[in-house]
């Protein structure tokens, strides 16, 4: 891992901050001043940035890369999410009783904005106006994260992973290509799923013009049909 000296909140980091959810439309000037003391951070190939129950000194922001949260579960790591550009790591725990929830490791490698948790707390505290906006930004988190795990129990297979397809896709309609971001294996756990099962909803969603190709390529016919399929009521 290697830190950069004290990135004084440049323009081009308060631009990505203020399209990431905790941020997202406060003032330039009140993202600086929170963020101050900020530090860009390089992580390299499945490094751990942060372990379940550690004291949390800094919170970070993904500014490019995937990172990898997992729980323990007797003694099987269990992946709940891979966080990507944009994500806020740790809000919650700091926010809580100050230890992470979870662990994070980067897949491959990363970029991320460390910024000291204490004093970023301390800055925010006189700021009322600032914490419900940030309460409600992380209350709509939470309702995503309830609608993933309903999607786990409701949905097939095939549909979890046709809907995880669509979130790679850039167009609207038509036809697309995409590109699995990290190995198939891991995108298995993230969905609920065995690797074996996964390998079966690529096959039925082949029936839809989903074309799974060489180097985790994936050539979606048609974006209406797939998207028509994932919401289908009949999860039969």
């Amino acid at each position: 891992m290697s830190k950069d000296a004290n990135v004084s909140a440049p323009k081009e980091v308060l631009l990505q901050l203020q399209f990431t959810p905790l941020f997202a439309g406060l003032q330039e000037s009140d993202i600086r001043s929170l963020v101050e003391g900020a530090r860009m951070v390089s992580f390299g190939h499945e490094q751990q940035i942060y372990q379940a129950g550690d004291q949390v000194v800094d919170f970070y922001v993904v500014m490019d890369g995937h990172v990898e949260l997992s729980v323990d579960n007797d003694g099987r790591r269990s992946v709940v999410e891979v966080a990507r550009r944009g994500t806020v790591l740790g809000d919650a725990a700091m926010f809580g009783d100050g230890r992470f929830l979870m662990s994070a490791r980067v897949l491959n490698t990363a970029q991320l904005l460390a910024v000291p948790a204490a004093s970023f707390l301390e800055k925010l505290a006189p700021r009322k106006d600032i914490v419900f906006h940030m309460l409600s930004t992380m209350s709509f988190r939470l309702r995503m994260l309830v609608r993933q795990i309903a999607e786990l129990k409701l949905k097939t297979t095939a549909q979890r992973l046709g809907s995880f397809l669509l979130s790679l896709a850039e167009a609207e309609e038509g036809r697309v290509q995409v590109r699995f971001p990290y190995d198939k294996k891991l995108v298995a756990d993230e969905l609920g799923m065995k690797p074996e099962s996964l390998s079966r909803a690529l096959a039925k969603l082949a029936k839809l013009g989903v074309e799974s190709k060489a180097d985790n390529v994936v050539v979606i016919a048609d974006l209406d049909a797939l998207r028509d399929f994932c919401v289908e009521d009949d999860l039969g």
